[in-house]
């Protein structure tokens, strides 16, 4: 997505690849909020806690709109649709491990 060598800070980094999906209590208790509901604010500040991502979801949500950065949510039958019809570029195509990671 962004070059090695010439890659943005970390916050436009976060905003364009990382999304929100809404809460599932199932789903926040087995992998806590940050993985799923609180996605953005755990890669913009890893070391918070679950509780603590929550609490600053809002605060970072207006910052990133007022500063006119992306503040990425969708739901779940949304997201499993793009997937679905994206099966083949996602899944079939997608260059191996090794290339995206610099492994040869």
């Amino acid at each position: 997505m962004f070059s090695p060598t010439d890659r943005p800070k970390r916050i436009y980094q976060m905003t364009h690849g990382v999304l929100n999906l809404p809460r599932n209590p199932l789903l926040d208790l087995l992998f806590g909020h940050s993985l799923i509901n609180c996605h953005v604010e755990h890669h913009l500040f890893p070391f918070l806690s679950d509780n603590m991502c929550l609490k600053v979801k809002p605060v970072v949500s207006k910052y990133l709109t007022e500063q006119k950065l992306p503040y990425q949510e969708d739901g779940y039958v949304s997201r499993l649709t793009m997937f679905f019809h994206k099966y083949q570029e996602l899944m079939v195509f997608a260059p191996s491990i090794t290339e995206l990671v610099g492994v040869q």
